[in-house]
């Protein structure tokens, strides 16, 4: 797309239908002081392409042409353009006014007209559709931009998307993730179902699905919390700096912004330090729990000790008491070896029992070879002699029996202290030591926090001191009332205030959104670990977990797409900040991903270090190489191109750079309007200046003899210097 021609109608400074600008395919500049009409012009060109409008505003009629109105006078409001797409087209809006009989006026039905060449034809067409077929809201945010602000495009937060949408193939991957993510969700909630009715292990597997169900609501939360305070802090962020960007700068204003960088940096660092640590997480993973226990277990020790050494004793004087008993009974058998009449027992080789019954059978005495009748006396001495050998024998059996009953009694049949004095000691040596050290590893984490937290409450004490200083100065450069200056103050320091507290929240939000992860993985691959019963659910889980990597695989693949789009965007517009700058410095243009919907643009030295405070001129070159970059895209994606137009977009540059700068992108093959006040010195033009441009030059201006307090005596005159 190529604007031909632009005429403007009655808007607001341009009275009149005499008012024509013509372009051409390359660079064409329109400079003009504040007040001469630079802005109208600008807002004429968005207000013929805003489609959104459906009615005129009487603000918008030249206050020359309305004070020259009588009654029943009817006059039009109108913009009209002239362009080349795939053949000549052209379109105007406008909306006519009537002055009433009471001195007010009303305001006519907003129209669009349309035409296009038809082969060699011209005919009417709808002019709003073709507006939004040729020049549609999307081309306009990228090439359409007022003031030095606005060129850094991607301060808007849909712009990454919008470009993706329009110009990448990584759109495609989003059906496919939503595809192997519902696959995959449908083929977990079949896994877990599995699980459930496995005996095995049903029991945890519903314990583990609870538990991951909630920490999975908790990293929702979580991570919604963290994307509206990264909102909250970009807003911040984006008032402070137009706040900022309105006063004027110096060393002061410098200074302070840099000490109070290192004292936020100082703050942040101390915040990380202090929260490194859970304290209740660490109770369970550190072991910090078990820091009481050191007295408890030497106690114990103690108590086990003396316990041991107890039955010992009591063991030894056991043993001695049953030495006693048993001598006892060896003292009775000593005794037992007499017989009644006090003779000697005889000896062991003398006839046993079996020997004297059968010598009383025998009625013999078959040691000394007499007989012994049954009547006899020798027969009842044998008799006799048997019976007392009897009751000695059940005697000797009986003391046996008793000494070997003593000998197998025991004070302690059970080794329960023995068990104690073993676990006493397996709790003893590293492990006791280890114990013991949870204590001086608290007590050193609580000192070293309560100095961080210290410093902190005084980092943040300087920070706010140096906020408050800074108010101050932003405050008292705008050179307004004591009220307003005290109101102003409270609101930007309620400003800084928000911030700080969003920046704080936002930190222990991402400390816990990767405690919360960590968790998860946990819990998921504990899930996956079990030993179920059922093969049905080992294939479940092999189904699951394949679906699972796949759906990564094409997450991942989007992330690696979105990346090579931002780097071939970035190439190019490297090469353009090469041209723009000539032969001066100029660095490199970074676009780094902030999140998977938004992205940054960051000037950086070739060496790596990011230039933290590029100069005004440096800064809106990189804008406008980032935009000419996704202007190319346009070209190649969408097979077409369409004109970039700026309004004040150069206030920054110095008079050496201007033309430069304008010569450069006048050989750039590529439609360029910018309206400028470059090349006005004390309100007259550089002509030495102008003439050394190679591009389409227009002067405007307000016409001479105007009543600077009557704005129906403002009228724009336009000239054309080449």
């Amino acid at each position: 797309m190529i604007i031909k021609e632009i005429k403007i109608k009655n808007f607001r400074s341009y009275y009149g239908d005499n008012n024509r600008f013509e372009f051409s395919d390359g660079l064409t500049v329109i400079i003009g002081d504040n007040g001469d009409g630079k802005t109208t012009f600008f807002e004429a060109l968005q207000w013929l392409l805003d489609t959104t409008k459906d009615r005129g505003l009487m603000e918008q009629m030249s206050e020359m042409r309305k004070s020259q109105m009588d009654v029943g006078d009817v006059e039009e409001i109108s913009v009209y353009m002239k362009f080349d797409h795939d053949g000549e087209k052209s379109v105007e809006k406008s909306f006519t006014i009537e002055k009433l009989e009471n001195g007010s006026f009303k305001i006519g039905q907003l129209v669009y007209r349309g035409y296009e060449t038809n082969g060699i034809e011209r005919e009417s067409v709808n002019g709003k559709a073709l507006i939004e077929r040729c020049y549609d809201a999307f081309i306009q945010k990228f090439s359409m931009f007022k003031g030095e602000s606005e060129l850094n495009v991607f301060e808007n937060k849909t712009a990454l998307k919008d470009l993706v949408d329009k110009f990448s193939d990584i759109r495609k991957f989003d059906e496919l993730v939503e595809i192997t993510s519902n696959f995959e969700e449908k083929a977990n909630k079949a896994y877990l179902q599995e699980m459930r009715s496995d005996k095995r292990v049903a029991q945890r597997a519903r314990e583990l699905e609870s538990d991951i169900s909630r920490v999975g609501t908790e990293i929702s939360i979580t991570r919604k919390d963290i994307k509206e305070k990264r909102d909250s802090i970009d807003a911040y962020n984006k008032t402070l700096s137009q706040l900022e960007d309105n006063q004027e700068t110096s060393q002061r204003y410098r200074d302070i912004k840099e000490r109070l960088k290192t004292q936020e940096d100082k703050r942040n660092k101390l915040m990380a330090q202090i929260g490194a640590v859970n304290y209740n997480h660490a109770l369970l993973d550190r072991m910090w729990i078990l820091a009481p226990f050191s007295p408890i277990l030497k106690i114990f020790q103690e108590k086990i000790s003396a316990l041991s050494k107890t039955k010992r004793a009591m063991d030894r004087e056991f043993e001695r008491t049953k030495a006693i008993e048993v001598g006892k009974l060896e003292a009775a058998k000593e005794m037992l070896g007499a017989l009644s009449n006090g003779a000697t027992e005889l000896p062991w080789y003398l006839p046993n029992q079996e020997t004297m019954e059968e010598m009383i059978h025998d009625h013999i005495c078959k040691v000394c070879g007499r007989e012994a009748p049954e009547d006899s006396e020798a027969y009842a001495f044998m008799v006799h002699k048997l019976e007392e050998y009897r009751r000695h024998t059940e005697a000797k059996l009986q003391k046996e029996s008793q000494k070997k009953e003593i000998e197998e009694q025991e004070l302690f049949p059970h080794d329960f202290i023995e068990q104690l004095h073993n676990m006493s000691v397996s709790m003893s040596g590293t492990q006791e030591a280890a114990v013991a050290s949870y204590a001086q590893e608290i007590a050193d984490r609580q000192g070293l926090v309560a100095r961080f937290q210290d410093d902190l409450k005084k980092t943040i004490q300087k920070i706010q001191d140096i906020v408050d200083e800074k108010t101050r100065l932003l405050i008292q450069s705008g050179n307004i009332s004591e009220s307003v200056l005290d109101k102003q103050f409270d609101d930007i320091k309620g400003l800084y205030t928000s911030h700080e507290r969003a920046s704080v929240r936002l930190s222990e939000l991402e400390t816990e959104l990767k405690y919360q992860e960590k968790r998860m993985a946990d819990l998921k691959k504990e899930l996956d670990e079990l030993d179920p019963e059922s093969s049905q659910v080992k294939v479940m889980r092999e189904v699951h977990t394949a679906l699972e990597e796949i759906s990564k695989a094409f997450s991942q693949a989007k992330k690696d797409n979105l990346q090579r789009f931002l780097l071939e965007m970035e190439e190019k517009a490297n090469e353009y900040m090469v041209r723009l700058s000539a032969n001066d410095f100029h660095g490199e243009v970074r676009l780094i991903q902030t999140t998977n919907d938004s992205t940054e643009i960051k000037l950086l030295s070739s060496n790596g270090t990011e230039i933290k405070k590029p100069s005004g001129s440096q800064k809106t070159v990189m804008y406008i190489s980032v935009l000419f970059a996704i202007s190319d895209f346009t070209q190649e994606k969408r097979d077409e191109d369409y004109p970039l137009i700026f309004d004040a977009a150069t206030s920054s540059f110095g008079d050496s750079k201007e033309e430069d700068f304008y010569n450069v992108i006048d050989k750039i093959q590529k439609q360029c309007i910018i309206v400028t006040k470059d090349f006005i010195e004390k309100g007259k033009l550089d002509e030495d200046a102008t003439n050394g441009l190679t591009c389409s030059v227009y002067r405007i201006k307000k016409a001479p003899n105007f009543d600077q307090s009557n704005m129906a005596t403002i009228r724009t005159l336009i000239e054309k210097i080449r």
